[in-house]
């Protein structure tokens, strides 16, 4: 698979490091020359992660595939009898990112509904051109959870988010979604910059003293190999 990244993609690049640097990387933010601010208050993000019988998404991110392509439902907040969130596509091009979302109905994840229905109730909303692909691929691994920062430049050109207390809910052989039996995850937090693709010269001024070392990191490749144990 071959991708050409669009004019609005982004240039991302992350930095990983163990809990304990949280407020490091808070306060280097805070005294950063672009005078970053909070954006919104901190969340929790989940996903649903899906992937094809061969794990064909996960190989690719773990040999280095330069265009990839990985689906998973995103939504915000506690889970709830009823939640709401979107189908995401989300494109990676060498370091430039770029995602297509759908929004799709009220899931129920706690109540009859089993993978088979949910599925069935993302597919019935998706436009033709992704349906096949999401036959293909849409085999539920795993559920995660975090809670996330977002800061953003005075200039509203870079962005910034802090991700901590990761959760991962193997899926893989449940019939009906796993909410309860957690999987034991090392304790680590990811911040990530994106910015407009046009902004890339400044990336040295940007990144200048960041406390610890840029790093490949992909949540739903951590969180297979934490089910996994590889």
């Amino acid at each position: 698979m071959f991708l050409t990244a669009p004019k609005n993609s982004r240039y991302e690049i992350k930095f990983v490091a163990y809990e304990h640097h949280y407020f490091t990387l808070i306060n280097w933010i805070k005294l950063h020359e672009l005078n970053f601010k909070r954006e919104y208050k901190s969340r929790i993000v989940n996903n649903i992660y899906f992937d094809s019988f061969s794990y064909d998404s996960y190989k690719s991110n773990i040999f280095g595939d330069s265009s990839r392509i990985k689906m998973r439902y995103r939504w915000y907040g506690s889970i709830d009898r009823k939640i709401k969130g979107n189908l995401e596509f989300k494109y990676k091009r060498n370091l430039y990112g770029w995602k297509k979302k759908y929004r799709v109905p009220e899931l129920d994840l706690i109540g009859t509904n089993d993978w088979k229905k949910l599925c069935k109730l993302m597919h019935i909303n998706l436009p033709n051109e992704y349906k096949d692909y999401f036959l293909i691929n849409s085999h539920p691994q795993i559920i995660n959870k975090y809670y996330r920062d977002y800061f953003k430049s005075f200039n509203n050109k870079i962005r910034i988010t802090i991700d901590r207390n990761h959760y991962v809910f193997d899926q893989r052989y449940t019939q009906y979604p796993n909410l309860d039996k957690k999987t034991l995850t090392q304790r680590i937090i990811v911040m990530e910059l994106k910015f407009d693709r046009n902004f890339r010269d400044s990336l040295d001024e940007l990144i200048k003293n960041v406390p610890i070392r840029s790093s490949r990191n992909s949540k739903y490749v951590n969180s297979i190999r934490a089910v996994t144990g590889i």
